[in-house]
């Protein structure tokens, strides 16, 4: 490679890297703990992992029709979350509307967007809005922060770009370090200059996560950005056929692919369709159920039944059930041993590898280590930068040098602190409190920010990250006490009771709070530890002069 385009190469890596680095480790340290999401939510509800949970669907969809929805042409989804019952459909659309001879206004009530959570006892409406659903549990808040969608509209486009920039900076940076991405993956100088030692750092380690990363930046691109290129796909690949389109990649599944014909007033039992399907496993292979109505009250209504299974006989381990409604015929069924046609099959195997569906709780927990890794990868590569610009060539951009180092170094390194505040503040607040996620979601950002603009006000980059470890260990130590306190589950009753999500939560804290708390506090500023080092090593020509000299 000629000079120049090495160059090219390496400001465009690093640039592009700098830009995105804030949002990217969001990205990554809030998706760390969302592939746990299930449960942390049964840890802040003192919850229990009962198993598979099969609800009532057909008297869902009675509460439904009792709350004043019209239920003609609805694709309805129903599920349990948050040991709540969840029924969700969206509004009923023009053509729907039209095709069913309904006399509705598109935006009534009747016709609208349909969305309750009722009570797994009393199948009572809870009164819980969709907006208010999505973010009241822990789990769901950090899920919803790895891709922005907090911010309103446009979050998820933003960790579409984000995603987009991370793959064009992981390619880059191949491309820099192709010559000798061996031989530095075994380098790591530490008492060279603090550039080399952060430089190592960010390439020996860039190297372990690499296809990690570059899975994750090709998958979060498709899923935060794929909307924004249905629309232009569909215009030149099928002249505008939405449904054609949508039909390739779920075949006669998805919304509007499977015509309305006429009302129906009767219909097979959504209940004895689900016992009827579950009946083809055994006792403790099902992992999960779903359940997904289409058409609901027409004569062409069908339902599509989801299991999800402990087997290990294919990659795609869930069986596929479609039932008619009218007679309860079963039109179609994939096993677990077989896979979905390829369009569905890719989009499949994309949410599993992404999710980390695939291997157990194993999996997952190396996900969750490779994705801590890649923080560090973000904050070493801010590091390299910022030291790579503290040289004499630069000394008049020292200021803004150190002013933006100071504001991406707090804002990535407060981010643990104020997730474990975040923690503890769940385990703090009473669950009866008026707007109680609100005001925990609140305080997690505005500690955010304080951290943040300390870090500014200070400007000293071993006090940012020694500060960020010694308060985020201490929050961390203290969450199982105050778990303790709150429900009673201390960590030697939790597991034997039953509450593994409790113990197993409690003990990652405990240990990440421990870990990060010794590392705080034997932590020492770079020209500290090259003293001690100097100090301790003494050369043999030395050594030889004072043997003699003694002698």
């Amino acid at each position: 490679m000629s000079k120049r385009n090495y160059n090219v190469f390496f400001n465009t890596h690093t640039v592009s890297g700098i830009v995105i680095s804030i949002g990217l480790y969001v990205i990554f340290f809030a998706g760390a703990f969302s592939l746990f999401m299930e449960s942390i939510d049964r840890w802040e509800s003192n919850g229990k992992a009962e198993g598979v949970s099969v609800m009532d669907y057909d008297q869902a969809i009675v509460q439904a029709t009792a709350a004043g929805f019209d239920m003609h042409g609805r694709s309805l989804s129903m599920y349990y979350h948050d040991n709540q019952v969840n029924i969700y459909s969206a509004a009923l659309t023009d053509t729907t509307l039209k095709k069913s001879g309904l006399d509705l206004l598109q935006d009534s009530e009747a016709s609208g967007v349909l969305y309750l959570q009722l009570d797994e006892a009393t199948y009572l409406n809870t009164g819980t809005t969709r907006s208010e659903a999505s973010h009241h549990t822990l789990g769901n808040f950090l899920y919803e922060l790895h891709f922005f969608d907090q911010i309103p509209t446009v979050g998820i486009y933003l960790a579409g770009i984000v995603s987009v920039f991370f793959l064009f900076a992981t390619i880059t940076g191949v491309i820099v370090h192709w010559r000798k991405i061996g031989s530095n993956f075994f380098t790591f100088r530490i008492k060279g200059s603090l550039k080399n030692l952060w430089t190592d750092a960010h390439a020996a380690l860039g190297v372990i996560g690499l296809p990690f990363q570059i899975m994750y930046a090709i998958t979060g691109a498709i899923f935060c950005l794929l909307i924004l290129f249905a629309g232009p796909f569909s215009e030149i690949v099928y002249q505008g056929d939405e449904a054609a389109l949508s039909n390739d990649i779920y075949p006669a599944f998805m919304d509007g692919n499977i015509p309305i014909e006429g009302y129906m007033a009767e219909e097979v039992s959504i209940n004895d369709l689900m016992r009827k399907s579950l009946e083809e496993f055994e006792e403790g292979e099902v992992k999960d159920v779903y359940a997904e109505v289409h058409n609901y009250h027409d004569r062409n209504a069908h339902v599509e039944i989801s299991i999800g299974t402990h087997r290990k006989d294919g990659f795609f381990n869930y069986a596929k059930f479609i039932y008619r409604l009218a007679d309860g015929e079963l039109v179609e069924y994939k096993p677990t041993d077989t896979s979905p046609p390829y369009a569905t099959a890719s989009w499949d195997f994309i949410h599993i590898i992404h999710f980390g569906n695939f291997g157990g709780v194993l999996v997952k927990i190396l996900y969750f280590l490779l994705a801590l890794l890649t923080c560090f990868v973000i904050v070493s590569g801010v590091m390299v930068w910022i030291t790579a610009r503290s040289s004499k060539a630069y000394a008049h951009r020292a200021r803004f040098t150190q002013n933006v180092g100071a504001i991406y170094l707090g804002s990535c390194l407060g981010l643990y602190p104020a997730v474990a505040l975040m923690f503890l503040l769940t385990k703090t607040f009473p669950a009866e409190m008026e707007h109680r996620f609100e005001w925990i979601s609140w305080l997690f950002l505005v500690f955010w920010v304080a951290y943040t603009v300390y870090s500014f006000l200070i400007k000293d980059k071993f006090k940012i990250n020694r500060d960020s470890l010694l308060i985020a260990g201490s929050f961390g130590i203290l969450i199982p006490v105050f778990n303790g306190f709150h429900s009673g589950l201390w960590l030697w009753k939790s597991l034997s009771l039953g509450y593994s999500d409790s113990f197993f939560v409690d003990v990652t804290w405990l240990l990440c709070g421990g870990l990060t708390m010794l590392i705080g506090l034997r932590g020492r500023k770079k020209g500290d530890i090259k003293g001690v080092c100097t100090s301790q090593v003494v050369k043999p020509a030395k050594l030889a002069a004072k043997v003699e000299a003694g002698s």
